[in-house]
Order: C-alpha cells, then sequence, then structure tokens
C-alpha cells in the first residue's frame, strides 16, 4: 500500500492561520497568567517577611504550591470552555455536512447545507450546495429524457400494432428513439464511474437497425 506523504501544510491558510492563532494566544496568556500568579504568590511574600528562614520559606513554598494548584484547576477549566466553544464551529457543520450527505445518499435531493452564521468551512457548504444543484439538474433532464422515450416507445408500439405498417413510420420512430437514447447518454456521460460496475461495454454506439 503506498502511503502519500503531505508535502503543503497550509491548505486552507485563513482558516488555519487563525486556529494557529487561537492556540498560541491562549498558551502565551496562561503563560503570563501563571507567571503572574506565580510572582504575587511567592516573591511578593518573599520581599515582605523579615528574617527569612529555610521553614519560613518552605511555609511560603506549601502556600504557593496550593495557590497555583488552585488556579491550574481554573484555569484548565475556562480553557476546556473556550475549547468546546472554539471547536463547535468545525464540529458542527461537520456535523451538518454529514447528516446532510445522508440524506443526499438516501434520494432526497432538495437537500441543502445550511451552517450558522460565524461557523467555518462557508466554502464547504457551497461546494456542496452547488453539488446538490448540479444532481438535481442531471436528474431532472433525466426525467426528460426517460419521458420522452417512454412516448417514442409508445407510438413505436401503436405503430407496430397496426395492420398496414408503414416502413417510413417505424424508421422514423426508430430514429426518434435513436436521437432520444443519444440525449441520455451526453447526460450520463457527465457522471464517471469505474468501469467495473457498468457490466458492459459502452463504447459502441447502437445502429438504428438494433434498436
Amino acid at each position: 500500500m503506498i502511503k502519500h506523504r503531505r508535502r503543503t501544510f497550509l491548505i486552507k491558510t485563513g482558516l488555519q492561520l487563525r486556529y494557529v492563532g487561537i492556540i498560541v494566544s491562549t498558551m502565551l496568556l496562561v503563560a503570563v497568567l501563571v507567571g503572574y500568579i506565580f510572582f504575587t504568590a511567592s516573591w511578593n511574600r518573599i520581599i515582605d517577611t523579615p528574617d527569612l528562614t529555610i521553614d519560613k520559606l518552605g511555609a511560603i513554598y506549601d502556600s504557593v504550591s496550593q495557590t497555583l494548584t488552585k488556579w491550574f484547576i481554573v484555569i484548565i477549566f475556562a480553557i476546556a470552555i473556550l475549547a468546546i466553544f472554539v471547536s463547535h464551529k468545525i464540529a458542527g457543520p461537520v456535523y451538518r455536512l454529514e447528516r446532510s450527505a445522508k440524506i443526499l445518499a438516501s434520494g432526497d435531493l432538495t437537500q441543502n447545507l445550511k451552517l450558522r452564521h460565524g461557523d467555518e468551512l462557508k466554502d464547504l457548504q457551497d461546494a456542496f450546495n452547488s453539488m446538490s444543484e448540479s444532481l438535481r439538474k442531471m436528474i431532472a433532464k433525466d426525467r426528460e429524457v426517460i419521458g420522452k422515450l417512454v412516448a417514442a416507445g409508445t407510438r413505436l408500439n401503436e405503430t407496430m400494432k397496426k395492420k398496414k405498417q408503414d416502413p417510413e413510420s417505424i424508421e422514423g420512430v426508430a430514429k426518434e428513439l435513436y436521437n432520444i437514447i443519444e440525449e441520455l447518454r451526453i447526460v450520463t456521460a457527465g457522471f464517471k464511474i469505474d468501469p467495473d460496475l457498468s457490466g458492459q461495454d459502452d463504447s459502441r454506439e447502437p445502429t438504428i437497425e438494433e434498436l
């Protein structure tokens, strides 16, 4: 199995740089907050403590450790809340995309992806809706061509049932059927599928005599 290595890491530059900025800003904010807490809880007490001894320094150390532990819990909780809100801007659109894709796969081509204001992946929303619109147009065209094909088949059947068969009428209906099939072939040519799934070689076009 061939493994493909990523060579370009900034694919969506704006999106990635925004989240890099959020992560770096959060780390800097935590570092500054921890430094400030450590300074106010330790050095100020050390400076204000006369006749500093090992016992007093140990007591200050224990007090600073307790203070930092409490603040660490608060900081971790705040970061977790922030991470939930930030990640929702991507997790929300991904969830909506998965749900819309399942509905689309079930055959409901009226489904459009609608993201909330402020969500990321707006380009993905536009691409998904454009795909849905293209599929709707293709299916509508297929149904139109199939309707023509059914009508032409009905006329051919009625012509064949007549006692006096007019060769020109039969040939005319056969040509009409051929043109409709050609139109259907052009419509479906826009789809690319695995050749193994087609089950036949459709590279040869049928002749009028074969219809």
